[in-house]
């Protein structure tokens, strides 16, 4: 099988849904399926990741992202700035499909990573898989209803179905549970934390990860216990803004911004902490919360989401509501506060994230619905011949 992977970021930047497709090609490649990944990069300015060591097609475009995190909230600029988005997005896929209109042999799968126009945009009679990180624009309904199948996890797989009128396939993701276990090499004789109670957050420095909550919150952290500091991991545009409320704060000696660092370093950073806080006002399944699982820490997260369908609330953290920086607070302290429990929380973290999580697991369910996909197309065929 022959799938084309359209992620449109890969270049740009390494969040959830960037890693969970580099995990899936991987894993799709041992099952013996040829990948190739089709992404973009601005038309003037560099890429931020090298894709030199994948099977991978780089393509210029406009890139509007930075320009929807920058200017995204502000008024009057908001609407102007998603109208950039989905005009890149356009171009974009148009172009990808140009390269694999052209191309032989063609794939037998195109699978696009939240790129809804790609159904309606295809150039070739190829099945299209489109994978939902989140609720689609109302503008997107129809170019969906085009797609060959619909793919999710966590709330999207659960509640997007019946708001889009048709199936959404689960498949789940999963964790490294190699590269991210509980043991090994830390960094907190390094960053000075030998004896800190140290909150950690890996996140993209943009608005809808609310990094300032965590920011706030901590303000509150630091009076009980007050040896607690704050590894921020990730960067992003917001990163500028997060350290000057940092300093109005006072914080500046407790909140350490680490910046970007390559996937495969950062189990020594989680591995650095007591505990790991999650603060976004929007998410999906964040690969960071079974990151940190599997790296033996109790996780406290807002309430977004499919969260809820990996946090044991019983026995491995809590769940608070979004928006909330006195829940989160108290809720860190709390778990900072209690070493041994913290310690129980994690053990059991950890061994859910070997028992139920795997990226083969994952792959092979995904390799399941191109199955299904390309046996329905066969039947339609052999029907009309």
């Amino acid at each position: 099988m022959r799938v084309a992977m359209v992620v449109r970021c890969l270049a740009m930047m390494r969040g959830g849904g960037e890693t969970r497709h580099l995990a899936w090609a991987r894993e799709l490649a041992a099952l013996g399926v040829d990948v190739h990944l089709y992404t973009g990069r601005p038309l003037v300015s560099r890429a931020r990741y090298s894709v030199e060591d994948l099977h991978a097609t780089v393509i210029r475009s406009p890139y509007a992202r930075d320009l929807v995190y920058r200017f995204g909230r502000h008024r009057g600029f908001g609407r102007l700035s998603m109208l950039a988005l989905h005009a890149d997005e356009e171009w974009f896929c148009r172009s990808v499909w140009g390269r694999i209109a052209s191309q032989t042999p063609k794939p037998d799968i195109v699978h696009a990573h939240a790129l809804y126009q790609a159904a309606r945009l295809r150039r070739a009679d190829i099945p299209v898989v489109i994978n939902l990180p989140g609720p689609p624009h109302d503008r997107y309904a129809d170019d969906l209803r085009r797609a060959d199948a619909l793919i999710g996890d966590g709330c999207a797989a659960r509640h997007m179905g019946a708001t889009l009128g048709r199936p959404v396939e689960t498949v789940p993701k999963g964790v490294d549970t190699t590269l991210f276990r509980a043991h090994g090499k830390n960094h907190r004789d390094a960053l000075g934390l030998a004896r800190a109670r140290v909150i950690i957050a890996v996140a993209r420095l943009v608005p809808i990860k609310n990094s300032r909550l965590l920011i706030e919150a901590l303000e509150q952290v630091t009076r009980d216990p007050p040896d607690a500091h704050l590894l921020v991991v990730g960067e992003g545009p917001e990163h500028a803004a997060l350290e000057r409320r940092t300093a109005e704060l006072g914080l500046d000696r407790v909140v350490t911004f680490v910046g970007d660092v390559p996937h495969q370093d950062t189990a020594a950073y989680y591995r650095s902490a007591d505990v790991f806080a999650l603060s976004s006002e929007f998410d999906n399944s964040p690969n960071v919360v079974l990151e940190a699982m599997a790296c033996g820490l109790p996780i406290v997260a807002t309430d977004v989401g499919g969260v809820r369908d990996f946090v044991d609330v019983a026995c491995g953290g809590a769940i608070v509501p979004a928006g909330d920086a006195g829940a989160l607070a108290k809720t860190l302290a709390r778990v900072l506060a209690d070493i041994e429990a913290a310690r129980r929380a994690g053990a059991h973290n950890r061994q859910l994230a070997v028992e139920r999580y795997s990226w083969r697991v994952s792959a092979s369910k995904l390799l399941d619905v191109y199955s299904a996909v390309l046996s329905k197309r066969s039947l339609a065929i052999r029907a009309t011949a």
